[in-house]
This record gives C-alpha cells, sequence and structure tokens, in this order.
C-alpha cells in the first residue's frame, strides 16, 4: 500500500472539501460569488474570484459558490484563475472585482468611518481610539454605543435556526418572522437552495428588525444570526437532534452551504447578516453536557465530528463559531488548542469565537473544575481567541469581571485587542460603521413585514413541502383521491396543533394537519376532528380510553382515517415545561436527552386502534427526530407514513399537499431510523462511531436507512459512466484531478417527481482499518418529467478518497487500491456500481 500525504495534492485540501483551490487575483472590493450547484459537486462549479486593486480581497472557495471577502480599495480588475472542477475537468475564469470605492477621507473624522480604507486599516484605528474600559464592555454580546466616537452600538446574536427568534425570551414573543421547518426537517429536503432561501429569508427578516432599532418595543434583534447549527445528529437519542441537519458530515456541510450564501447574501463587500456556527465541536449528548468530555480518536475528530465545520469555514465563508459547553478530550471547549491550532491555523478562520451561556462560569467549581475562579476562566478564553463571552448578570457584569481579571495580571490589552479584532472586522462586513449609502440595504425598512407578503407565505410552503418524507407507501395507498373520498377522520394529538420549539420564533400564521385537510377538501367533505391531548406516557389511562374511543369511532365512520402523532419539541404543553426537564424519556429537547427512541407507548398504541378499526390509516409522523415505530411500520391496515418535523408555519398545507397528490414528495432521511435504541451498540456518551454508529458504520437492518424516501414516480438507473479507470493521487500542476462519474435516471411513471440521486463510496479493499462501510461524495436533488430522462453528472478525486492518517497526522489517501463508486436512491439502495482505482 502506498499512501500520498493529501495535503500535498494539488487539489485536494481535505476530506468532503470541494474541487480545488481558488487561484484569484487580489483586490478590488472581493470576489463575486461563484455559481452554487443545487446538491453539491454536480455538474461545473465555479469558484469565486476577485480582481486586480490596490489592496486585496480573498477569493471565494472553487466549487464552494462562496463569496470572496472584500478589501477595499483598488480599480476594477481582471479575473483571476478560479480552479473550478467541472466534469470534463476544465479551468474557468473568475469573474474581475467589483468597481473601486470612492470617498473623500476628510469627510470623516475618524479614519475608521471611512467606508473605502481597507477594513484591517479601520479595524486598527478603531482599537487605537477606544479606551480600555471601553474594550471591556465589547466582549459580550451587545455592544454598547460610545457617543464620543460616533460608535454605534448593537445587539450581536439572534437566534435564526429556522427562521428569526429570540429563543424563549417572553418580550419578544410578539415580533413575528417566516417560520420554516426545524433544522432537522431542513435537512430532510436534501436540496442546498432550499436552505439558501431559508437563509435569505432570515437575513433579510433580521434587517428588518435591526432597521425598527430597539425602541419603543424592544426588538433587540442583531444581525449575527446563531446558525446553522452543524453538529452531527449521530445518535437519535441525542436530545437536540431537531437543531442538526442529519449524521452525515458531507451532507451537512453542503445543506450548510447553501444555508449560509442565502443569510451571507450576494453583495461582494457588505452581508445581509453574518453567521455563527453551533457548537465546536462533538456537541451531541445533553444530560451530562457541562461536565462530559467527548473523547475521540485523530479519526474521529478529524474525519467526522469538526468536518462539518471546515467546510463551512473554508467554502461557506462562516462569521463565528459557538463552542461548546462539553470538554474535547479533558480539555473544555471553550479553551480548546484547536480553536488556534486547526480552525485559525489549517482552516484560516479570521471569523470570531463565542462561548455559550454562562459558559465560563462552568469552567470553575463546582462544575469542570478546571480553573479556581471566574476570572482565571475569562482569562484564559478571552487569551484563547474568544472574543464574545456570553456571560454576566446584572450583580456581575462581563465588564467588572475582566477589570478584575487585568488587575490580577491575567490579561493584557493586547490580549483583549486580538480577540476583539474578529468580532469588529464581522461588524464592518455588516455595515455598521459605513455611511448608508454604502450598505446596499438600505431600502429595507423596520416598517417592513415581509412575513405577511404571498411571496413569503408560497416560499414557506415550498420548503416545508420539499421536507416532506414519505416512509411507506404501499399498493400505492397515497396519494389520495379527492374524488373518490366522501369523509376523512383526523386524528391524534398532533392533529390540531402547531407547538412552537424552543428556538422558534412567532410564526405570522400557522397551518394545523386538520386546516390544511379543509383547506383541500374544502365544506363539500366532512372532516371529523378527533383531536386529543398530548397522549404520553404519564397520560392517566382514563384520559387514553377516552381519546382513543373517540378516535376509532371517528375512524369506522370514514373512508380514510389520517393520524398525527409525534413528540412534543418543549416536552410539555404551554406554558413551556420547565427547564432541564421532559415529561417521559420518550421526549427530549436542549438539556434533556431521550433514553427510548420509540413513540410515546398511548400514540403508538392510539394507532393500532385506529387501523384496527379502519384498514385504511394513514400515519403522519411530525416529530423533532427519528422515532421507533417499527410495529407501526409493520401493520398492514397502515398501508402508508408521511413525516414532517415540527414548527414551521405552513406544515398542514404541506402535508396536504403531498397526501392529496398536488405535490410529489422527495425528502429524505438524513439520519440512521434504528428500530429500537437496543440497535444502537454505544451509550449516549461514547462517540467513537466506528464501533458501530451512523450508516459509516452500522451493520445492522434500520427501520429507514440514511437516504430513504418514497416518492410517486418510479425511477431507473443505467449507464453508469467514470471517465476513467483511475484518479491520480497527486495531480498535475494545474489539474484537479478529477474523474466524472454520469448515470441516466429514467422517470418511468405517468408523474413528474423529484429524484435525490446518490453517489457513495466505499473501501473493499482498504487496509486502512475501519474505513466507513459507505460514505456519501455527492447528491443531487432533480426533477425529471414523466417519461423523461436525465442525465447527472458528478466528480470524484482523491479528495472524496482520503482517510485521517494519525501516525502521519495528515490527510492521506490509499494508492494501488480499488474504491467502489455506489449510485442509487439510498444508502441502502444502491442501484448501480464501478470501481475506480486511485495512482501514485
Amino acid at each position: 500500500m502506498t499512501v500520498t500525504t493529501a495535503t500535498s495534492l494539488a487539489c485536494v485540501l481535505a476530506p468532503l472539501l470541494l474541487g480545488c483551490a481558488s487561484k484569484s487575483a487580489s483586490g478590488g472590493r472581493g470576489g463575486t460569488d461563484g455559481a452554487a450547484a443545487s446538491g453539491g459537486r454536480i455538474g461545473s462549479v465555479t469558484g469565486g474570484s476577485t480582481g486586480t486593486g490596490a489592496t486585496s480581497g480573498t477569493g471565494g472557495a472553487a466549487g464552494s459558490g462562496a463569496r470572496g471577502a472584500g478589501g477595499a480599495g483598488g480599480n476594477t480588475g481582471t479575473g483571476g484563475a478560479s480552479m473550478a472542477c467541472n466534469p470534463a475537468g476544465a479551468i474557468t475564469a473568475g469573474s474581475g472585482g467589483a468597481a473601486a470605492c470612492q470617498s473623500n477621507p476628510a469627510d470623516y473624522a475618524n479614519p475608521y468611518r471611512d467606508p473605502c480604507r481597507p477594513i484591517e486599516d479601520r479595524i486598527t484605528d478603531l482599537l487605537s481610539l477606544l479606551t480600555l474600559a471601553e474594550k471591556q464592555t465589547m466582549l459580550g454580546s451587545t455592544h454598547p454605543a460610545i457617543a464620543r466616537l460616533n460608535l454605534p452600538g448593537a445587539p450581536l446574536g439572534t437566534e435564526g435556526l429556522h427562521g428569526i427568534s429570540s429563543g424563549a425570551d417572553p418580550a419578544s414573543a410578539r415580533d413575528p418572522s417566516t417560520q420554516f421547518p426545524q433544522a432537522f426537517g431542513l435537512g430532510q429536503s436534501w436540496d442546498p437552495e432550499a436552505l439558501k432561501t431559508v437563509g435569505a429569508v432570515t437575513g433579510n427578516e433580521a434587517r428588518v428588525y435591526r432597521a425598527f432599532g430597539t425602541t419603543p418595543n424592544g426588538r433587540n434583534i442583531g444581525l449575527v444570526i446563531r446558525a446553522p447549527n452543524v453538529d452531527l445528529a449521530r445518535d437519535p437519542r441525542w436530545g437536540r437532534v431537531e437543531e442538526s441537519y442529519g449524521e452525515d458530515p458531507y451532507l451537512i456541510g453542503e445543506l450548510a452551504k447553501g444555508f449560509l450564501a442565502g443569510l451571507h447574501g450576494s453583495d461582494p463587500k457588505i452581508l445581509l447578516a453574518a453567521s455563527m456556527l453551533k457548537h465546536f465541536a462533538a456537541n451531541s449528548n445533553e444530560n451530562t453536557r457541562v461536565t462530559s468530555s467527548s473523547n475521540l480518536d485523530d479519526r474521529n475528530l478529524r474525519e467526522y465530528y469538526t468536518a462539518t465545520f471546515g467546510t463551512a469555514v473554508r467554502d461557506g465563508r462562516a462569521n463565528a463559531i459557538m463552542t461548546a459547553y462539553n470538554k474535547i478530550n479533558d480539555r473544555p471547549a471553550a479553551v480548546t488548542p484547536l480553536l488556534k491550532s486547526l480552525v485559525m491555523g489549517e482552516w484560516g478562520f479570521r471569523g470570531f469565537f463565542c462561548t455559550d451561556g454562562s459558559a465560563a462560569s462552568l469552567l470553575v467549581p463546582p462544575s469542570q473544575q478546571v480553573f479556581p475562579t471566574l476570572e482565571q476562566s475569562v482569562a484564559a478564553i478571552v487569551k484563547g481567541g474568544t472574543g464574545m463571552l456570553l456571560q454576566g448578570s446584572a450583580t456581575m457584569p462581563l465588564a467588572t469581571t475582566v477589570a478584575s481579571a487585568f488587575t490580577m495580571g491575567l490579561l493584557t490589552e493586547a490580549d483583549v485587542d486580538a480577540a476583539l479584532r474578529p468580532v469588529l472586522r464581522v461588524r464592518f462586513q455588516l455595515g455598521d460603521f459605513d455611511p448608508p449609502s454604502y450598505v446596499p440595504y438600505g431600502s429595507i425598512l423596520g416598517t417592513d413585514t415581509p412575513w405577511n407578503t404571498p411571496e413569503s407565505h408560497a416560499k414557506a410552503l415550498d420548503v416545508s413541502r420539499k421536507t416532506v418524507v414519505l416512509l411507506k407507501n404501499v399498493n400505492r395507498a397515497l396519494p389520495l383521491d379527492r374524488a373518490a373520498i366522501r369523509s376523512v377522520a383526523v386524528i391524534g394529538p398532533r392533529a390540531d396543533s402547531f407547538v412552537k420549539d424552543w428556538y422558534g420564533g412567532l410564526p405570522p400564521y400557522t397551518v394545523t394537519g386538520r386546516q390544511g385537510i379543509v383547506n383541500k377538501l374544502g365544506a363539500s367533505i366532512p372532516v371529523r376532528l378527533a383531536a386529543t391531548d398530548d397522549l404520553v406516557a404519564t397520560t392517566p389511562a382514563a384520559a387514553v380510553t377516552a381519546a382513543t374511543t373517540a378516535a376509532t369511532a371517528a375512524a369506522a365512520m370514514s373512508d380514510v382515517a389520517l393520524v398525527f402523532v409525534g413528540n412534543h419539541p418543549t416536552c410539555g404543553s404551554p406554558p413551556p415545561a420547565v427547564w432541564g426537564t421532559c415529561r417521559t424519556p420518550y421526549e427530549g429537547r436542549e438539556a434533556v436527552d431521550r433514553t427510548s427512541i420509540a413513540l410515546e407507548p398511548p400514540q403508538a398504541a392510539l394507532v393500532q386502534a385506529v387501523a384496527a378499526a379502519n384498514p385504511r390509516t394513514i400515519v403522519v409522523m411530525v416529530s423533532s427526530f427519528p422515532q421507533g415505530i417499527g410495529p407501526i411500520e409493520s401493520n398492514a391496515n397502515v398501508p402508508a407514513i408521511l413525516q414532517i418535523a415540527n414548527s414551521g408555519q405552513e406544515l398542514g398545507n404541506a402535508v396536504a399537499d403531498v397526501l392529496f397528490g398536488d405535490y410529489n414528495p422527495a425528502g429524505r432521511t438524513t439520519m440512521t431510523w434504528y428500530r429500537t435504541e437496543t440497535d444502537i451498540p454505544t451509550a449516549l456518551t461514547d462517540y467513537d462511531i466506528k464501533k458501530g454508529t451512523t450508516y459509516w458504520y452500522f451493520a445492522g437492518t434500520p427501520l429507514y436507512p440514511f437516504g430513504h424516501g418514497l416518492s410517486y414516480s418510479t425511477f431507473t438507473y443505467a449507464n453508469l459512466t467514470v471517465g476513467g479507470p483511475s484518479v491520480p493521487a497527486a495531480p498535475a500542476a494545474g489539474s484537479c484531478g478529477t474523474v466524472p462519474v454520469g448515470v441516466d435516471v429514467t422517470n418511468t411513471s405517468a408523474v413528474a417527481g423529484d429524484e435525490v440521486v446518490q453517489l457513495y463510496v466505499a473501501y473493499p479493499g482498504s487496509a486502512v482499518a475501519q474505513r466507513p462501510r459507505q460514505q456519501l461524495r455527492g447528491f443531487r436533488r432533480v426533477n425529471i418529467a414523466a417519461g423523461a430522462t436525465a442525465h447527472v453528472t458528478f466528480d470524484i478525486g482523491a479528495a472524496d478518497l482520503t482517510y485521517y492518517d494519525a501516525a502521519g497526522a495528515r490527510f492521506a489517501v490509499e494508492t494501488g487500491k480499488m474504491v467502489e463508486l455506489q449510485v442509487g436512491a439510498s444508502s441502502r439502495d444502491i442501484r448501480l456500481r464501478a470501481m475506480l482505482a486511485v495512482t501514485p
């Protein structure tokens, strides 16, 4: 076996990284956007580049569709060569830089206010003007206004996982915003363009509230959006699965890039909104998160748990990263040396780090006991490169603690300057210190209400429909024929309820399952509602019996029974349950893990009772995570099962459109759906996935595999072609060293539909211990007309075949070995295979 160091390859930057490095000219106001692919590594994707000029900008990552970060000044330049790997292996030219910025320096009392000066010079000037005491007040999540410098204040953090939110803050509950399904559902779209829509809507609405200001109604919404969450949902028992796009780092990376592209906007210099990735790193257990250590070997750390952050930083140009509560190999994430060595050093991250809420307090007794005092904890975090601490209270403001750390000799002003510089860089990129005429979002007014527009409603519906997964559909039970239905029963605890999740916002309206069915059928077809209160394990037996009796009666009198079941995303009916608690072991949320992945027993029993009363029972899972529903899946009287995530405003309409065939579903699972928690071979706090978790390593038979989802169309795969017998481990200079992989996908039905074509790589001949069973390396959601054929292409290269060589401390690729390319409709539904060699 020959091993070639991946970092030495011309176009291999890391596993999961698309294409080649940009070779960009410097200058201008920054590069133009590259064209983003729908689904990553498909077709021709052109990276951003910058033009020539006096001061430098940084080119976008090639193939990512990411924007270049702007350098100010300079003339319009010619395009640099952007190394974009397309199926033909061609290299296309980048576009030129934007027009020169022009200003009169004499118009600005302080150089930092001059929009045409280079950002780094502006930051240096501002830091020189601020006093030490003023800097100390800027280490929190809100920067105060400093009148003597004409420096505007700003709140810098707002939740936005699936639409603008201020968390559970009651004061913000009156402020509406467009609400898409939870992030778990957004991932199931397998569509970066859908995520781009979510990001763009979120950024635009954040600008509206920022334009409104902070008075008189207290709309204290900032432009740094705490999203996306790129933590990997490697175990369905994790309480925050609802916040993650799934278990696969390649899929999450591509979806995150889509969200970031929308959130950041298309202007080459000024961000629409800034992004904050959550939570670095290896953060997927809740009950002991403030004390536990996620212990990882180098391969788990590099190949899996940090890969999503790497993609979002290098390709997505993420602006900030929130560190996790947990320890990483017994070192608190808030002070892990990985922040400087890996994130800043290897990835070139130039954004800022932020702690999670009160994390500094958790590093002292009685929690993690890493530092004896809060001052020492805060000082270590700041010296480690973090410039925003979610810390402090009315009785002990953060600035007071920082000042005390100075008095104790634990911090220097240079330490604070180094930590604040990236925070200020993001504020400059948002245009916070520019004249309004230089900020391209001046037309967004605080009086706007975009969430009330037909365009916003259409986007919410379109994205919601894309997230619906058809898990089961026997004998074409779906779609339902409206002309043949005389009555419908709508049953269950989720049938007529909308529940806002913990990080959700207030939608401008909601459509429940029942309302969606009524909207679809009109007044001429009776809809019998047998909604119940939340049926959970602790529900009194008499209440369960009464609910079941009413449900079975409605089902028996109806042509079809639609049963809506699933979890409650805040673990209890409003008002929200007590923090850190859930009513039963079947529920989970932030701070609470599930101990059972089954559906609540009374709900499972309700489904079985309804199915016994009506053999045409359709189950709609409204859930924030995978649930063990094996007995329901195997019930012949339940011919179809749909799944949609919680908390999207168009939930009911999206479900109704799918049920009645006005939308052909194409959502796909983003996690392994185990039958029961006993199928998971490790404890929740064991982070070694090589022991048999996720589709990478799980050897059992899942209830539903990763990438699973059915359609009303049928598709055949044929003519798998590979552009050559091998790929070079070390491509020649100027070449990306990839080969095109093509496949013909034919819609053999009479119904147009989307197919999600998936490319996996397996390593049957590998001499490296415990390579994954298979790994996703490309996907595309493509619409194919009835009877039509789509030719789908992917690029595959040495970058897609690497593993982390711990002994050499580098990514490497095996040469002289054959890998297997797998193309299909899910990880367990592989239609075509081909072999590919890797040559030195």
